[in-house]
């Protein structure tokens, strides 16, 4: 069977060649990030079968589908749950994946599904029409007796019916623009109904969630391992890819590799063939020894940015938050914390998102304007230098988690220079137990993170979902419901660049640093490219010595 599936997928990936994966990373490689050749970058022909080591940063515990908005469970389910549609990078358009065609109303309130042919889960079951509706009421209405919430991104989610045969109807409670981009999210991932019907332990566990990918759980070792064997009559892949059929793999297993000084040797050493979350310093070093260093940008996401609350007071004025962005030295950051692999931020969005708007002229590092704009807020420089204004020192703190290798180096170095412009920053950044009251605390003026944005920035500023600056912006969030309820391309486009503008320089209420990319090291053999959200795609993974 797998001889037969290897002629056919050569076939398709020589058809498809404008698609032909790299191994640096394809589409998807952040510019300038440096890869030695490998055989596998020089070699056209996928290798058929072979086991595939893949190193994430930290066990998994939670596998339910609207839980996937964090890269150590995104990465993997995306190679066992399907979705509706794609981001094709290349095109920079949405593509069919298990619905073969869809389309949207003038207004932006229904939105119709054709469901593909032929479509099963991994138990057997049909995955049609009746299948999707139960999946998007589960992930529009969430499931109360398994604990589930909605997801974030279906805020808007009325009903959905089937219309026709194997098609589904989505209806929402009012417009947005962005809901199809949201089905091409691992967090609407396509489970069978009987995993619908689990309680909240079953619908976590990866052992009992059934989807329709290219890879089926085998085994479990808690903490340690999860291995996946290839599915052999996976034939629905994303209408764009190059691999049309099933996996090249035989298995794919999944360990977790914490220790971050280690995941370059561990590549290098072929210990594993794919790990996340290289450290600069690292790059270089897993090059020269003749590993890859893959560097997947996030397109899907926004920049790593400090979101800023105002409940302590202290940025209450647009001045003081303005004064903040241009006292940030974005190039040094470059310089001394970073890499070739990443790059300096121009907006809220990544510079390959669908309507990105480059501010990068108005981010320029200015000290002295800085300090006139403090000046002007009334905050003086006290006898210790750190500015005041009535009895407050100007001391912020910054919370964050440790998913970034670069987040707490980087807020060293702004608390260098915010400390010449007279603003003491404290930085608990990579601080997970801070992290945990921090987010959902007001006062704590900075939030370091990146989050998925699937068109405009409603769902993740908007105050229902909000994590980030935790403020109820009024002018923002009619901001927001005008862009979702764009009905023209260019209308959209419009909206989206004003609340890019508006978050960033008027308001100023995200800090934008650099775009989001995660940096993999890969053994010299691997051959791997990734999603516009930066997961590996295995279904089209191989290597030379399998």
């Amino acid at each position: 069977m797998r001889t037969k599936h290897l002629v056919i997928k050569t076939a398709a990936l020589l058809a498809a060649a404008g698609l032909t994966l790299t191994a640096c990373g394809g589409s998807s490689s952040a510019t300038g990030a440096s890869s030695a050749p490998s055989k596998a970058a020089e070699s056209e022909t996928p290798v058929e079968g072979g086991t595939f080591t893949y190193a994430e940063v930290t066990p998994i515990n939670n596998w339910q589908t609207q839980a996937a908005r964090f890269y150590e469970k995104a990465n993997v389910l995306n190679s066992v749950l399907d979705r509706l549609t794609y981001f094709d990078v290349e095109s920079g358009k949405l593509v069919g994946w298990i619905a073969s065609d869809f389309s949207a109303n003038k207004s932006q309130t229904e939105f119709t599904f054709t469901i593909r042919d032929g479509v099963t889960f991994s138990d057997g079951t049909d995955l049609d029409a009746e299948a999707v509706q139960k999946n998007l009421d589960a992930l529009g209405l969430g499931i109360k007796s398994a604990q589930i919430q909605p997801n974030v991104d279906f805020a808007a989610y009325k009903s959905s019916e089937i219309v026709g045969k194997n098609k589904v109807k989505v209806t929402l409670e009012r417009p947005d623009a962005n809901f199809l981009r949201a089905t091409s999210s691992v967090t609407a991932g396509l489970v069978s109904p009987g995993t619908l019907k689990l309680d909240n332990a079953g619908q976590t566990a990866i052992s009992k969630i059934v989807g329709s990918g290219p890879f089926v759980f085998e085994s479990e070792k808690a903490d340690e391992e999860v291995i996946f064997t290839s599915r052999d009559d996976y034939a629905w892949a994303p209408q764009s890819a190059a691999n049309q059929g099933d996996a090249y793999l035989e298995k794919l297993v999944i360990k977790y590799l914490p220790e971050v000084a280690h995941r370059a040797g561990a590549a290098q050493s072929g210990q594993v063939d794919l790990v996340r979350g290289l450290q600069p310093v690292d790059e270089g070093v897993l090059s020269a020894g003749g590993g890859q260093v893959l560097a997947a940008q996030g397109v899907d996401l926004t920049t790593n940015h400090a979101a800023i609350r105002i409940g302590s007071g202290k940025l209450d004025d647009p001045k003081v938050r303005q004064a903040l962005q241009v006292g940030i030295d974005r190039q040094a950051l470059k310089d001394t914390v970073l890499s070739d692999s990443y790059v300096i931020a121009g907006s809220i969005l990544n510079h390959q998102a669908p309507g990105f708007v480059d501010l990068s002229a108005e981010l320029g590092y200015d000290p002295e304007k800085s300090k006139s704009l403090l000046d002007e807020a009334g905050w003086s420089v006290g006898a210790d230098g750190i500015r005041e204004k009535d009895g407050k020192k100007l001391e912020v703190t910054v919370a964050s988690s440790n998913n970034s290798v670069v987040i707490k180096p980087a807020f060293e170095l702004i608390e260098q220079q915010w400390r010449q412009i007279g603003v003491q920053l404290v930085n608990r950044a990579a601080d997970n137990s801070f992290l945990t009251n921090a987010m959902v605390d007001d006062q704590i003026e900075f939030f370091g993170t990146r989050q998925f944005a699937y068109g405009g920035l409603g769902p993740v500023y908007a105050p229902a979902t909000n994590n980030q600056t935790l403020n109820a912006d009024k002018e923002l969030n009619a901001l927001f419901t005008r862009e979702q309820a764009a009905t023209s391309e260019d209308e959209h486009l419009k909206l989206v660049e004003k609340e890019q503008r508006e978050l960033v320089l008027d308001k100023a209420l995200t800090l934008v640093l650099w775009d989001e990319v995660q940096v993999y090291g890969a053994n010299k053999d691997a051959h791997v490219d990734f999603t516009s959200g930066t997961a590996p795609i295995f279904q089209g993974a191989w290597k030379i010595n399998g």
